[in-house]
């Protein structure tokens, strides 16, 4: 799926429990990965603030896959080809579970927030902003 939106209407799940993998660039060019509710946006100030830059944009597409060896609509939060640093949405963690990136567009891996913490030593944090969908 190359959105939240269409894995969860696949799933029949609430989009907020697909766990979106987005990876960044940062002024000191570093490839960071923020994982975050689908019905969120990421919040780019504080995405640096926990990185401890000046700011953080989305990664190209060509560096992304460079960093993470995933093209987009599959990116998971875990198994890159070298270490990068993972910043976790804290509002990942009132779901009991959830749906993240599988390594392509059409895979899926259903995993619980404290495994996403466990395996990817992950920095939680207020990264993200409430979209329309995610405001009752």
């Amino acid at each position: 799926m190359t959105t939240a939106a269409a894995a969860a209407h696949e799933l029949g799940i609430p989009v907020a429990s697909i766990f979106k993998s987005l990876v960044l660039t940062t002024d000191a060019d570093e490839v960071l990965v923020v994982v975050l509710p689908g019905d969120r946006r990421v919040d780019f100030k504080a995405v640096a603030r926990a990185a401890g830059c000046r700011k953080a944009v989305f990664a190209s597409t060509e560096r992304a896959l460079e960093a993470t060896g995933y093209p987009p609509g599959g990116t998971p939060p875990l198994g890159y080809p070298r270490p990068l640093r993972v910043f976790v949405d804290e509002a990942v963690l009132q779901y009991p579970e959830g749906y993240g990136g599988g390594g392509r567009p059409e895979l899926l891996l259903r995993l619980t927030p404290a495994e996403l913490l466990r395996v990817t030593k992950g920095t939680v944090g207020p990264l993200s902003i409430p979209t329309e969908a995610s405001t009752p």
